[in-house]
């Protein structure tokens, strides 16, 4: 008893999965909570048996291609009549659900689907979404997204890489750097200058063409498996049909980096409920001296620790894209979101790697991969200070990004 009051909690149910603790569901619309249910089966049956040699050998996740294609999930990513929307918040539970199993599966899906495809929806002309949307849905077409450099990283309007209007099309000059799906896929898209009106266009290119060098980034200890790369491009030559029709500025990148940030936030909150979930099974059946170590007090503490972390984290994230669905999310909004949610997992994962003691740091238990593949999501996207510094422009009133130059 405490208090009094018979503790019921005795005889309930170990909640064993974090997402299910405030009982989430319930914000959710039945067909929501449906395909949460089915990638939750999905992730569970596809992804286990094969990721870890993945991780161990830096090899593009090739498993999970054609049972995505099998599963339908990529049909709901795209409109008519190439297929059928899901809803924002039923897009953020499904990339939830794979982080829960793995960053480099999710990464993978979200950069094919929630980048590369999204581009080509929203800013490509009606024959170029012909042309590449069916292909890009059924994965016969695997697409990087290119904007990063070697040298311009969060200053990204003020990219290098330049695209020269010549007869039939451009030629392209520049780096990228950091770039998933690009080595495995063979396609990206390629954010350039255009050098005679100064503004940013996309070009969609493919890395087989002459001029263009993709390489591995070696010794990465994060995601190991989206392969990200870095590309030169050395006076290629870009046919004018594959420049995306409807970029004609910088605004167009906001708007795509607007909805990616949005939806990287379910993939620390899904990192974070797999770390949850293997420390409460772990900590549940694992006995010292003569009792579970889920009876110790500091044990529970850290539990709880970790669960009111990710029910928060569920709460903004849920929040957060409610308020884009009816178009009504600010990049401020959005940029604390992912600043928060990010910084805050960092301790939700160290405090599950603590709790499995010494095999917190085996591979089987997945976790010291979830602590590597945090710190690259805690930096993507926008690092923690520079989104910090997007939320506090619109809080303030001022914007902090650059140091004053001093007077001469």
């Amino acid at each position: 008893q405490v208090s009094g009051e018979k503790n019921l909690h005795l005889k309930s149910a170990i909640v064993d999965s974090a997402y299910d603790f405030y009982q989430f569901d319930q914000l959710l619309t039945p067909e929501e909570v449906a395909l949460r249910k089915k990638t939750r089966a999905f992730a569970e049956k596809e992804i286990p048996p094969h990721i870890q040699e993945c991780v161990e050998n830096v090899q593009f996740p090739e498993f999970i291609l054609n049972p995505l294609r099998e599963s339908g999930l990529m049909h709901q990513i795209v409109g008519p009549p190439f297929g059928k929307h899901m809803s924002p918040v039923a897009l953020g539970v499904t990339i939830m659900e794979l982080s829960r199993l793995d960053l480099s599966v999710a990464g993978f899906f979200c950069v094919q689907a929630g980048m590369a495809m999204y581009t080509i929806e929203h800013f490509a002309s009606e024959e170029q979404k012909a042309r590449w949307l069916p292909k890009m849905r059924d994965l016969e077409l695997i697409s990087g997204w290119g904007l990063t450099e070697k040298d311009i990283g969060s200053d990204a309007s003020n990219l290098k890489t330049e695209a020269k209007p010549v007869e039939g099309g451009y030629i392209l000059n520049g780096n990228k750097r950091w770039i998933g799906n690009a080595l495995r896929g063979g396609h990206l898209i390629v954010w350039a200058r255009n050098t005679e009106t100064k503004q940013i266009q996309a070009f969609f290119v493919e890395t087989k063409w002459k001029g263009v060098r993709c390489e591995l980034i070696k010794r990465r200890l994060a995601v190991r498996p989206l392969l990200n790369s870095e590309l030169h491009f050395d006076n290629v030559f870009v046919p004018a049909e594959n420049r995306l029709a409807k970029v004609n500025d910088f605004s167009a990148t906001n708007n795509i980096l607007k909805h990616s940030r949005v939806y990287t936030c379910w993939n620390v909150v899904g990192l974070c409920i797999g770390v949850y979930d293997t420390a409460i099974k772990y900590v549940t059946s694992r006995k010292q001296f003569n009792v579970p170590i889920s009876a110790f007090q500091l044990t529970q503490e850290k539990l709880v620790r970790m669960m009111g972390t990710i029910q928060a984290s569920l709460a903004l994230s849920w929040r957060i894209t409610k308020l884009y669905e009816r178009n009504a999310a600010s990049i401020g909004q959005i940029a604390m979101c992912k600043a928060w949610v990010s910084q805050q997992a960092r301790e939700v994962v160290r405090l599950g790697r603590e709790l499995l003691g010494g095999n917190g740091i085996v591979a089987d238990f997945q976790i010291m991969k979830a602590l590597l593949d945090l710190e690259a999501y805690y930096t993507l996207e926008g690092t923690y200070d520079i989104n910090s510094l997007v939320a506090g422009r619109e809080v303030t009133g001022i914007a902090a990004f650059k140091v004053p130059r001093p007077k001469l």
